[in-house]
């Protein structure tokens, strides 16, 4: 088979913020790396699952097989199976395979197994077309190589549609979907026709300044910002620290997106977070009123671009059935909130995009 060489294969990389360069593979990151040491360990681990990371190229190899160093977060017993690498070829949905190999990881986060894993693909469509490889958004993978059929090549396909980013909680890093392509900012994406970067750091959505910085560094045509719930937990911010930190993440964005649709969503519903707060913290139900006149403010302070979206209109309590824990959607719940996503904010004459 023809092998792609690693700088070959880092220029395919779409939807990442930095690569990481190894001598024997290479690792595409969701912040960048310089700034590695700024983040607590967790937030750095889950910025570096290649949630929405694709490789992007054209081919007229019938075949594909990568070779990757993969850790997988392994679910609940019981939950569905996750970690799927998903094809596309041509933009339409292809294929779907699970990599043979790889590290399963624990709740306390210890490795079992070897890290070293294949995926292959077979059976594509003869003569030039372009491919998409979405990785799995649940395992960090460095990838080692990069195969095709003999006597072909891989080249760079870019992406120049417009761009919709999202940044939010697990709920939008979507872990709990079986691949990448199946998280709700995808699905909404994909419906659309847009290019899509997923900045959904689970457990570490913080309001932050860091993410605001790497959101406002991106290109984008229109950015989504789902905020709060996990700044529920432990009350860790109060009402006046909420409010200042969303005006300041939308300030920092607007640096350098002074015109770009913001849409600032809210928390879907979770039962027993409702009406109650944590650690004295913020229940979700005064959370959405917050977000909502935070938006309001923004608005009458000269902002035409910028929207707000109850949660609850994508992810209500009727929908509860598709919410195994209480907190994370399922892959069906998933779905469900990128179709009502995408018919709310991404068709018709008031579409963001």
């Amino acid at each position: 088979m023809a092998r792609a060489d690693l700088e070959t294969i880092a220029g395919l990389l779409d939807g990442c913020v930095d690569v990481r360069r190894r001598p024997d593979s290479v690792q595409p990151l969701r912040y960048p790396l310089p700034e590695a040491s700024f983040y607590d360990p967790f937030t750095r681990w889950v910025a570096s699952t290649p949630a929405g990371v694709r490789l992007r190229f054209r081919t007229p190899s019938t075949s594909v097989r990568l070779h990757v160093n993969q850790r997988l977060m392994v679910g609940e017993p019981g939950a569905e199976r996750r970690g799927a690498y998903d094809l596309f070829v041509d933009g339409r949905p292809a294929g779907r395979a699970w990599a043979e190999g790889g590290q399963e990881l624990q709740a306390d986060m210890t490795g079992v197994g070897d890290e070293r894993a294949s995926v292959t693909f077979e059976g594509l469509p003869a003569g030039d077309k372009g491919v998409e490889i979405w990785l799995p958004q649940a395992a960090t993978v460095s990838i080692r190589g990069l195969e095709t059929d003999d006597g072909t090549e891989v080249r760079p396909w870019p992406d120049d549609r417009r761009t919709i980013l999202f940044h939010g909680s697990s709920i939008s890093h979507c872990m709990e979907a079986t691949g990448a392509a199946g998280t709700w900012g995808a699905v909404a994406a994909n419906l659309a026709g847009l290019r899509h970067v997923n900045l959904g750091w689970g457990g570490s959505c913080l309001l932050s300044g860091l993410a605001a910085r790497i959101i406002r560094d991106q290109r984008a045509d229109a950015i989504v910002l789902k905020l709060g719930i996990n700044v529920w937990g432990e009350g860790m911010l109060k009402e006046r620290t909420f409010l200042d930190s969303a005006h300041s993440m939308l300030s920092i964005i607007r640096e350098k997106h002074a015109a770009t649709p913001i849409c600032l969503v809210s928390p879907i519903f979770s039962p027993g977070r409702e009406d109650q707060g944590s650690g004295g913290g913020l229940p979700l139900a005064r959370m959405r009123e917050l977000l909502d006149a935070v938006v309001q403010a923004r608005v009458a302070a000269g902002d035409g671009a910028i929207r707000y979206l109850s949660g609850l209109a994508l992810f209500g309590a009727a929908d509860a059935t598709d919410l195994p824990d209480d907190l994370h959607p399922n892959t069906a719940g998933y779905r469900r909130m990128g179709e009502r996503f995408h018919a709310r904010m991404l068709s018709g004459e008031g579409a963001l995009v």
